[in-house]
């Protein structure tokens, strides 16, 4: 793979407390495991990278030798990264000894692509003894360079950058078209760009399933997966799914929950609090890659809603409140794409058009009922900035390149 320095790497050495495990989870190819060995290069202590999807690794953490006896002298901490171990059986269990022997006298990594954040959940015997990353496709601000984001910005002080119109418009078609996952997006080639796409979702729908699912009809499962194509960004109906796919109910949310595990799409719900007559089922779903996308309109809301989303990990994984991300729509079918909420609180709502810039009356309704700040609308083309002044409330209309560009 092409080489770069993601910017997450300095956020994670300036950040994670040492006493604490590393979580670093996301989709497959997406970096994890070279800003973990980038990170290991550096290391003053110098350590090991274990890959248990290589046999000479898995019998080594199986030997119960110690792992890190060539790197041990008094006053250092050496460092090993354990990349997919959640395909090993009982995981956890073997994790959990493991950082109780050695958390204090190593720094412990552990990447993966099969939904580490799950093991989050009530029962967990890791709770306490690690902190959680997701890491993200390239965003428009990192490839960029832009130099206030060396060091991790928070919402406000982006957010103000954005609002006084300090922030440059960046060209977004190359990433737009060609995807955030380093390998494609670095050789800029439209057809390494296709050939990669089939060769990843080909793997994730096979190997990664076959790994870590029960899964046998994984034909069917690839069939779903492009019946999904032409379905992101709208509300996504489980029954019109089943009655293509000729199975059951149960086992189509099955198979969604298992694209959602692997990190292929992601879904927003939508936000009904305060809300009369606001839906409260019904999510949307989108790529991870979302060069994958076939439609215009679609792909362009997918790259706006990815980056959303990143922003609310990242501001949630390094501490700075509780960020998630949702949609609004009521019976009427008003709709707004995007609404992030800080602390269950509503934060920010992101309206996306290709090309329309007069302000959205959903958007304007919205905002009024949930007494939101700051609100955008994107639009494709480039070079456009405005406040508009509706009543006593202000929208900006902007183009992508600049609205994402503040972005973590």
């Amino acid at each position: 793979m092409l080489d770069m320095k993601r910017r997450l790497m300095r956020w994670l050495k300036e950040s994670h407390p040492p006493e604490k495990m590393m979580f670093l989870a996301g989709p497959r190819q997406v970096g994890k495991t070279t800003l973990a060995k980038q990170t290991l290069e550096t290391w003053q202590d110098k350590g090991v990278c274990l890959n248990w999807d290589i046999a000479s690794h898995r019998k080594r953490i199986f030997s119960g030798e110690d792992l890190l006896a060539e790197w041990r002298r008094p006053d250092k901490r050496p460092m090993i990264i354990f990349d997919e171990l959640h395909k090993m059986r009982r995981f956890k269990s073997w994790l959990k000894g493991f950082y109780d022997e050695h958390g204090d006298d190593a720094a412990i990594w552990v990447t993966g692509s099969g939904r580490l954040d799950l093991y989050q959940k009530g029962g967990d015997s890791l709770l306490g003894r690690y902190f959680l990353y997701r890491m993200h496709p390239i965003s428009l601000g990192e490839v960029q360079g832009i130099t206030m984001q060396d060091s991790l910005t928070g919402p406000e002080e982006g957010w103000k950058l954005f609002a006084n119109g300090e922030i440059i418009d960046r060209d977004i078609d190359p990433l737009l078209n060609l995807g955030g996952f380093p390998e494609p997006y670095l050789k800029q080639e439209q057809t390494f760009h296709g050939r990669w796409l089939r060769s990843r979702r080909e793997r994730i729908t096979h190997e990664d399933v076959r790994d870590l699912t029960r899964i046998e009809d994984l034909d069917r499962l690839e069939y779903l997966v492009q019946l999904l194509n032409p379905r992101i960004a709208t509300p996504l109906s489980m029954n019109s799914l089943r009655e293509d796919l000729g199975i059951a109910f149960e086992t189509v949310r099955g198979w969604i929950a298992t694209l959602e595990r692997l990190y292929y799409i992601y879904g927003v719900r939508p936000y009904s609090r305060r809300l009369q007559r606001a839906i409260k089922r019904g999510q949307k779903y989108y790529f991870w890659d979302w060069s994958e996308v076939r439609d215009e309109a679609a792909m362009f809301e997918n790259f706006i809603m990815s980056h959303l989303l990143k922003a609310c990990h990242i501001w949630t994984d390094f501490g700075l409140g509780e960020f998630r991300l949702w949609y609004l729509r009521d019976r009427e079918k008003r709709e707004v794409d995007a609404l992030i909420t800080r602390d269950n609180t509503p934060w920010m709502m992101t309206e996306v058009k290709l090309n329309d810039t007069r302000v959205s009356k959903p958007l304007q309704r919205f905002s009024r009922l949930l007494n939101c700040k700051q609100v955008v609308q994107v639009v494709k083309p480039c070079g456009i900035y405005r406040q508009v002044k509706i009543d006593s409330s202000i929208y900006h209309v902007v183009s992508a390149g600049a609205f994402l560009s503040w972005l973590p």
